[in-house]
């Protein structure tokens, strides 16, 4: 939309999105986002506004401006870059070397590296100083070094990749961290073809991201996570669903799309409810999950979901104390009875545990040493190797794949949710121990 100066106040959205200063011709002068478009370009004209000499200038010339919204922040600072970069505003140039813009620069390597510079024209000032200029691509410029480089850490996770600036005799921190391959900075390691094209893969998928595609990248995850079950090739189709969920994580912070979820999982709490003969429907939801290797650093995660939405300030996390060595369901009755000695803690409608028979039955024993009545709260354990859902009160466990689409996804957000607290916790404790190791052996 275009207004003129004088009626744009009323006119702007208190919306995420991206705004063009334009001169009569209506050619581009300067392009900007903003979390809240109407407060951002109002604050160009307060009296009290500090403005730089270039965007006073850029004022001078200005004669209208448009926008176009956005559904987060995030996309709005990707948009932006990709914006500037197509088009080349005066003033945006101008002020690059003030505001000192991040590009996000990756190697052309059997596994690509990837790096930050403010300066991607010298190659000097690039981390990786062997690199010529051709062999290296530059997505940017960014406005927002911290979000960019937040951005890249969150999708880390599910997109492990590179930063190292040298190869290494054995894995990496990262590579212990399941952050980077291993493989991808390890001398003389014989890389197979399968592990070439998967790096490529993910290095594909946050260029893609960078850029602004997100939405078409879920939309061709989500076409081949349904082909892949359908084909019941489904651990296949679980590492798609986690890549779905990894990026709807990062872009639905502070977005619209939250009341469509909200509305979804009503639905599904609806459904669950019927499915557990549960005489009201659930108010809340505790997930549980445990993340350890092979038994060290072991810690546990609780997440709460309130009326069919995530509620983090309910969340909780345990270290591991009495259980030693690799015991999942150990470990899991553990966190449970130290969670059911809180009497302050609102108890939950619904437990819902990442595993199988094994852990479910862990949780009903701990349920039973704190001497709680069958039932109250209801248990279930969603197995994420087999796609199922053990509840307590029945022998056999339901298909995921069989149940209602609302349900399916309230309860993979859930397990999902309680994974990512437990590894989060997890890699904190392990990165701890880590300089702790470090520092003794200096």
């Amino acid at each position: 939309m275009s207004v003129p100066f004088s009626t744009m106040r009323h006119s702007i959205p208190q919306t995420p999105g991206v705004y063009f200063f334009r001169d009569r011709k209506n050619r581009i002068l300067y392009i900007g986002k903003a979390a809240n478009l109407r407060a951002r370009v109002s604050s160009y004209f307060l009296k009290s506004a500090k403005l730089e000499p270039a965007k006073q200038r850029m004022l001078g010339e200005a004669d209208h401006l448009t926008w176009e919204e956005t559904e987060t922040e995030i996309t709005a600072l990707l948009l932006e870059a990709s914006l500037i970069k197509k088009h080349a505003p005066p003033y945006n140039i101008v002020m690059r070397d003030d505001k000192q813009y991040l590009f996000v620069g990756f190697t052309k390597e059997k596994f690509p590296r990837i790096f930050f510079t403010h300066q991607p024209l010298s190659v000097q000032s690039a981390k990786f100083k062997a690199q010529s200029l051709r062999n290296i691509q530059y997505i940017g410029p960014f406005t927002e070094s911290g979000a960019v480089k937040n951005l890249l850490r969150s999708l880390r996770k599910a997109f492990p990749y590179c930063t190292c600036k040298n190869m290494h005799g054995a894995h990496c921190q990262h590579a212990e961290l399941s952050l980077c391959f291993g493989c991808c900075c390890q001398k003389n390691y014989q890389s197979s073809k399968e592990e070439r094209t998967a790096y490529q893969k993910n290095i594909r998928f946050l260029k893609n991201i960078l850029q602004g595609k997100q939405k078409q990248l879920l939309h061709k995850f989500r076409i081949e996570m349904n082909r892949k079950s359908k084909r019941k090739e489904f651990e296949s189709a679980a590492h798609l669903r986690d890549y779905v969920f990894a990026i709807e994580r990062i872009f639905e912070h502070r977005s619209p799309i939250k009341k469509e979820f909200s509305a979804e999982n009503q639905k599904g709490l609806h459904e669950l409810r019927l499915l557990l003969k549960l005489s009201s429907y659930p108010k809340r939801i505790e997930g549980y999950d445990i993340s350890n290797m092979q038994g060290e650093h072991a810690v546990g995660s609780m997440v709460v979901f309130t009326d069919g939405m995530a509620d983090k300030q309910e969340y909780r996390k345990f270290r591991i104390r009495a259980v030693k060595g690799a015991n999942d369901p150990a470990m899991m009755r553990e966190i449970l009875e130290r969670r059911f000695r809180h009497a302050d803690w609102p108890l939950p409608d619904i437990i819902l545990i990442d595993g199988g028979k094994t852990q479910l039955n862990a949780a009903l024993r701990a349920a039973s040493a704190a001497n709680f009545t069958p039932g109250a709260p209801s248990f279930a354990a969603i197995a994420k190797r087999e796609e199922e859902l053990y509840i307590s009160n029945r022998k056999n466990p339901f298909k995921l794949k069989e149940m209602p689409t609302s349900l399916l996804y309230l309860l993979q957000q859930i397990r999902n949710e309680a994974h990512r607290f437990a590894v989060s916790y997890y890699q904190k404790q392990r990165r701890a121990q880590m300089k702790r190791s470090y520092k003794k052996d200096r």
